[in-house]
């Protein structure tokens, strides 16, 4: 039973960590899930067929991209871009308080990730433990999540924008 968590904590964990070691805006990284969710949910088909055709026309060596790889990249390809993009926006005194949207951000990671998986892995995870409690709280990680992603990333722009200086103008 132990095997079938390590999968599921891993998956919760690598988003709440990336952000944790990249110093960045675990808030941001949460609201770039939810887009990276609303691309899968809207585009999957048509994302799959143009990479599919374009791989086979372009690659001389005809490789073929996985299904699986093009959902998980439209799936945690905006997160990935946002984690990078905004590596070290966090101060090194907000990064314990940056944890609690990073690990919203890792449970909505693993809700929309594991649906995703290939077959054996996906029942692998649904059959462990933690599974079917993290199912049961999907409504409340996926609102408290919002809630706490835009308050915190409010205040941190917020913050950001109070602490700029204008800058002044020499006379010449």
């Amino acid at each position: 039973m132990a095997s079938d968590n390590i999968w599921l904590v891993i998956i919760i964990l690598i988003p709440v960590l990336a952000s944790y070691i990249l110093s960045s805006n675990a808030a941001s990284m949460f609201i770039s899930l939810c887009l990276g969710y609303v691309l899968y949910s809207f585009d999957d088909r048509n994302a799959l067929s143009i990479a599919h055709s374009s791989i086979i026309r372009k690659s001389p060596l005809h490789l073929n991209a996985s299904d699986v790889s093009i959902n998980l990249l439209l799936l945690i390809g905006p997160a990935i871009i946002t984690l990078i993009v905004q590596k070290h926006s966090i101060a090194a005194s907000r990064r314990a308080l940056n944890l609690i949207p990073a690990i919203f951000s890792g449970l909505f990671c693993a809700l929309i990730i594991v649906p995703a998986l290939p077959i054996a892995m996906e029942d692998t995870i649904v059959r462990s433990s933690y599974w079917a409690d993290i199912v049961r709280q999907e409504v409340g990680i996926v609102g408290i999540g919002s809630v706490v992603s835009i308050i915190f990333y409010w205040f941190t722009n917020l913050r950001s924008s109070q602490t700029k200086k204008p800058k002044s103008k020499s006379k010449s």
